[in-house]
Formats: structure tokens, sequence, C-alpha cells
């Protein structure tokens, strides 16, 4: 059995086109670029590093608060924070979020990952939706 949660990497690739609005993808997930699975494969948690991958440069970040970077919506609460994935830091200039998850539930949540310009001027939103597979490692008590 795992005694420390599984490390996890996921890109956030940025887009943008002439004309067009900011598109988000994760990149290493083409069946559905808006979707992230979690299985923990008896691990307790995921440390999860969102990583910034800014195809067209359009400079934006991971706001500066981890609290005001990440947002969680379980059923139909308005979104709020949630013990089950937890925004812990923003670093390298922005460019990463690390987020703890317990995946202490089976199923689907949606989250909203929160972007801004290094000047402050432009904020972006994207809702992804998290499903954990697996829930709680069994030993988890």
């Amino acid at each position: 059995m795992a005694t420390q949660a599984k490390i996890m990497t996921v890109k956030v690739e940025i887009t943008k086109q002439a004309g067009s609005p900011v598109a988000f993808a994760f990149q290493d997930n083409p069946g559905d670029a808006n979707k992230i699975t979690f299985e923990n494969e008896d691990h307790p948690g995921f440390l999860i590093y969102f990583k910034i991958k800014d195809v067209n440069r359009t400079g934006l970040r991971f706001r500066p608060d981890p609290q005001d970077a990440l947002w969680v919506q379980l059923g139909g609460a308005p979104p709020a924070p949630w013990t089950g994935f937890v925004p812990l830091s923003v670093e390298n200039e922005g460019k990463k979020l690390i987020v703890y998850c317990r995946n202490e539930e089976d199923g689907q949540f949606k989250f909203t990952l929160r972007f801004r310009r290094p000047d402050g001027t432009w904020d972006e939103d994207w809702d992804p939706i998290g499903d954990g597979l697996d829930g709680p490692r069994g030993s988890f008590s």
C-alpha cells in the first residue's frame, strides 16, 4: 500500500487565435480536453502540478493567491473551498498551481482554474471537470 500522495503533472494548454476567445485544454487528454481523471491507485490522494503551456503567448498566469486560483463546485452549490481539492501554492511566476486532491469520493465535480494577465488587466476562468474514479484508498479511516 502506498504511503505518499501520488504525484500528477497536468499541462494546461492556453491558445488564442486572432478574433477568437482564449481556449483552454488539458494537453495530455486528447479524448476530452476539458476533463481530468483521478485514479489514486491506493495512494492517499494526489499532489497535482497544473502547469501552463502558453502556446500563443497570451501572458495568462494563475492568479497569485492559491485560494483565488482554484474554485470548486459540488452538486448545485456555489463555488467554494472544498477539503477534497485544496490549492496549496502558485509558483514559477504564476505558471504552476499546486493542488492537493484527497479523491475522497467517486464521481465528477466541477472546478474552475482562474487566470490573470501579469499586469492585472484581464482575467479568464476555465471550468473543466474532475472525475474521481476510485475514491479514497481502501484503508482510509
